[in-house]
């Protein structure tokens, strides 16, 4: 066999064989959603999900899937009205994000050293996708190991989410003069690969 053949089948082998990048996966025991409701102009109130799931590409293709069902508002018949009446479960199951966090360019980074991004990602909710602009802080917390925060809070609109007709809906259930449609939202992601 010729050297040249040879250095070709070489070559082949490294790039069929390389290391393959992988997928940032979510650790969900270390990572949360929350967000805020107002009722009555003055009592807020922090809820959760339960159920998220996420993974970051190694293309840089963020993906968030939150199960609706699983929203945590220490009530029970709270938790049922709002999955029935706001989100519609039934119909909408889960909402997405997504969006381009590419966490290569975090490399350089030392163990808990952090960076800020800017980035554009859309959420779809309810039958509607709206893009959410947002500062987040990535934070190096191992080699292969790092956390997403918010770096100010993310507010959304109810009504950008054709959600005020639920909104309207809970506020009669629960006898109550207002709700707000402003709703923050807060977040720590923790992700990791092999």
């Amino acid at each position: 066999m010729k050297l040249p053949k040879i250095l070709t089948s070489l070559v082949l082998l490294f790039v069929l064989t390389g290391p393959a990048r992988a997928d940032w996966l979510l650790d969900k025991d270390n990572s949360h959603l929350s967000f805020g409701s107002i009722k009555n102009n003055t009592i807020g109130e922090s809820n959760h999900f339960g159920a998220i799931d996420s993974r970051i590409s190694d293309e840089g293709e963020i993906s968030l899937t939150l199960d609706l069902a699983s929203v945590e508002t220490w009530v029970d018949i709270r938790n049922e009205r709002i999955g029935e009446f706001l989100f519609q479960t039934g119909m909408y199951p889960v909402a997405t994000l997504s969006g381009q966090i590419d966490l290569d360019q975090f490399e350089d980074l030392a163990v808990g050293e952090n960076q800020l991004i800017e980035t554009s990602l859309v959420l779809d909710l309810h039958g509607q996708r709206k893009n959410v602009e947002c500062e987040l802080l990535v934070t190096r917390l191992g080699e292969n190991r790092v956390m997403i925060v918010p770096h100010e809070l993310i507010f959304l609109d109810a009504e950008d989410f054709d959600l005020l007709s639920g909104l309207q809906k809970l506020q009669e259930l629960a006898g109550l003069p207002s709700i707000s449609t402003a709703v923050p939202l807060s977040f720590y992601l923790t992700y990791s690969k092999e």
